[in-house]
């Protein structure tokens, strides 16, 4: 119970774990000294206590141990899921032909793995969560990470607990998809490169600083903008004025692609002040300005 209640700060493919809050903090510094005279503040700010005890980040704490209590005593079976769902992709590929009788392994083949398997976990990431913004019941759900009127790394688990749900079943999707077509055409289960148990792409993207996307650090990533999300370009789609751009997780191609991308350059404001949290879960919609 107390292991799956602290998972966030134990689970290395956490963007929480608390290895990636001293990388984050190191990313933090290392910005602040390029201009520390007009940076300070920002790094004060980060390391005061108003900014992490408030009301804001009080519905944070709870959420967050709330949604892993209610996950807990329902006892969802997420690894059954994704087997079910990688049996079954095997099953539909077996409509078209024979397994691969000769397993095909090597580097090359768990380096193809684990990039088709980043793409495809990073682009359904960026639907679900344009989905979210697009239609009024997930949007109602949705906006509860949204009326946060302080960023820090835990408003990431700031979620609707219904919220929580969809995005595990989307992860068991795509692994479930990447696990039973791997095992048709590869003739064995492939494993991605990880490390911790986690995939080398994620923990990289975490160790530079991911955690700064909730926070007050408006850190830039300069020509890679048009690459990667930058901690900018996501604090500006909390902009109470400007949600509906990048919605990308990792990647901005897909916000590029679908003309929701904009610069970390663009300005916004936060919610002035969250909304009662009860309302929150039951769906009632907020009035932002």
């Amino acid at each position: 119970m107390i292991e799956s209640m602290f998972d966030w700060l134990l689970e290395p493919s956490n963007r929480t774990h608390y290895v990636y809050w001293v990388t984050s903090l190191l990313v933090a510094v290392i910005w602040g000294l390029f201009s520390w005279q007009t940076r300070s503040g920002y790094l004060k700010e980060l390391l005061s206590r108003k900014y992490w005890f408030n009301r804001s980040t009080g519905q944070d704490y709870f959420l967050m141990f709330f949604n892993r209590g209610l996950f807990f005593l329902l006892g969802i079976p997420w690894l059954i899921l994704t087997l079910d769902i990688s049996l079954l992709t095997l099953d539909f590929w077996r409509l078209f032909g024979s397994v691969q009788a000769n397993p095909i392994e090597g580097p090359l083949v768990i380096s193809l793995y684990t990039f088709v398997l980043f793409i495809l976990d990073d682009f359904s990431r960026y639907g679900l969560h344009r989905l979210m913004h697009r239609y009024d019941f997930l949007w109602r759900i949705h906006q509860v990470h949204h009326s946060a009127s302080t960023l820090t790394p835990l408003t990431t688990l700031r979620l609707h607990p219904l919220e929580s749900i969809f995005y595990s079943i989307r992860s068991s999707l795509v692994h479930g998809l990447c696990i039973g077509s791997g095992f048709f055409f590869l003739g064995y289960q492939p494993d991605s490169w990880q490390l911790w148990g986690a995939s080398i792409w994620i923990i990289v993207f975490n160790a530079l600083g991911a955690n700064l996307r909730h926070s007050q650090i408006p850190l830039q990533y300069g020509k890679f903008e048009k690459l990667f999300i930058s901690p900018s370009q996501h604090q500006a789609h909390h902009g109470v004025t400007s949600m509906r751009c990048n919605y990308g997780s990792f990647l901005s191609i897909w916000d590029r692609l679908g003309n929701s991308w904009r610069s970390g350059t663009l300005g916004y404001q936060l919610p002035k002040q969250p909304q009662p949290l009860l309302k929150q879960l039951l769906l009632q919609h907020i009035h932002w300005k």
